[in-house]
């Protein structure tokens, strides 16, 4: 973690779980993370709607891919090559509790690009069995296109697990691990992965479906 704006965000999250394996989203208190809030993002990962898409995410995020992100499927970011992959690494977090570290390239219509560092982090399952990821995207540099021009495409340039037992509290000296080898890049042509399928083992699947959003029903607090 190269970036102050991910290393706090990870001694925040680090700090509120102690010793268990996450905190519950009612912990996380946006005005203690004010100065992250522009950067940051909560997914929702739903069984029921076999979904995975932003319960929340900061204008700045929003300004980078030129949209309102709120209810748009997380997958539907990434190229159809590194969806898979994408699915894999979000089961991680949720699924086993292994916040992971993403450098992530983001490529706009025109063929510029910029490269981001990604934080998935993650939280307690909700009541309803839904599950809560809070991340932070992060761009290596300041371009000055960023948020004229839309990211429209995303890739992975790498992606790794952080070793929690070897991570201090404030984030400021960690290691990682690399994740298990991915999936091979075998996607359905034409595929469209803004939605998943949770398969047997609880882990996500993306489907070649030409749905990209979905309907967020407001609830209490996210």
């Amino acid at each position: 973690m190269r970036h102050a704006a991910t290393r706090e965000l990870f001694g925040y999250w680090n700090r509120l779980r102690g010793h268990r394996h996450a905190p519950r989203r009612d912990e996380v208190e946006p005005s203690d993370i004010r100065q992250l809030l522009s950067d940051t993002f909560i997914l929702e990962v739903s069984g029921a709607l076999k979904t995975v898409s932003y319960r929340l995410a900061g204008t700045r995020i929003c300004a980078i891919f030129g949209r309102e992100l709120k209810g748009y499927g997380y997958l539907g970011h990434w190229s159809e090559r590194d969806s898979f992959d994408i699915a894999r690494v979000l089961a991680r977090v949720y699924r086993d509790f292994e916040p992971v570290f993403i450098v992530m390239r983001g490529h706009t219509e025109k063929g510029k690009q910029a490269d981001f560092e990604v934080l998935l982090l993650p939280l307690e399952p909700m009541a309803d069995g839904s599950a809560r990821i809070i991340g932070i995207a992060v761009s290596d540099k300041d371009h000055y296109w960023l948020g004229a021009e839309p990211i429209v495409e995303c890739e992975i340039r790498s992606a790794r697990s952080v070793d929690l037992e070897d991570s201090q509290a404030d984030g400021s000296s960690w290691k990682s691990s690399p994740t298990p080898p991915l999936s091979p890049h075998l996607t359905p042509p034409g595929g469209d992965f803004g939605l998943i399928e949770v398969v047997d083992d609880g882990s996500l699947r993306p489907l070649a479906r030409k749905v990209r959003h979905l309907t967020v029903h407001e609830g209490g607090k996210d």
